[in-house]
């Protein structure tokens, strides 16, 4: 009886500490709400689920230098990220979703550019993660960065119908190294046409 109980004890303080040890990150508190909604009105949202290299149709060439430096927060500051439709990439902090201001004012800079690329078709926004954390969280967290940036875009008069958007999760870096900075930098929206 005494074998059993300790057993069981042992046990569960082993299961304990493995699951509290391979456990997802989660994001900070402002970030909390509902459960990642992998769809939209217009059905167009898509989880890419390839893990380990560039996702058909991205332009991101892969690099292990890193020009730019990194916040306290995890955050890239270069300003060397541009997409192939020219329009500058948005950055985010480590496990967030939220555009802080910079990035939000970098945005706004290059909306004449996304408002004249709508004009003329659709355009995609990308949402890329670090290497870090399990493939499900890092879509989940891509998808709510594009759906971030799809909110600016349309409060500024963008159309919705002419946004799609797509997590990347982690299987579309622009920096392979495994370093702060590397994994800063990968930690991006993209805005792209869609051909």
């Amino acid at each position: 009886m005494i074998r059993s109980k300790f057993l069981l004890m042992t046990l569960g303080a082993t299961t304990a500490l493995i699951l509290t040890g391979c456990s997802p990150k989660v994001p900070e508190p402002n970030n909390a709400g509902a459960e990642p909604d992998y769809t939209n009105a217009n059905n167009q949202v898509k989880i890419h689920t390839q893990k380990g290299g560039v996702a058909s149709g991205s332009g991101s060439q892969y690099s292990t230098e890193v020009s730019g430096g990194v916040t306290s927060s995890g955050k890239y500051t270069g300003h060397d990220g541009i997409s192939k439709s020219g329009i500058k990439m948005v950055y985010f902090s480590t496990n967030r979703y939220d555009l802080e201001g910079d990035q939000v004012r970098r945005l706004m800079r290059d909306m004449p550019k996304i408002k004249r690329l709508t004009k003329r078709g659709k355009i995609r926004i990308e949402g890329n993660c670090d290497e870090r954390g399990t493939d499900e969280y890092n879509h989940a967290l891509g998808l709510k960065r594009a759906k971030a940036v799809r909110s600016v875009l349309i409060s500024n008069g963008v159309p919705s119908s002419k946004i799609n958007i797509i997590s990347y999760g982690e299987s579309n870096p622009v920096c392979t190294g495994h370093s702060a900075p590397c994994h800063a930098k990968n930690r991006r929206v993209e805005i792209t046409r869609v051909r």
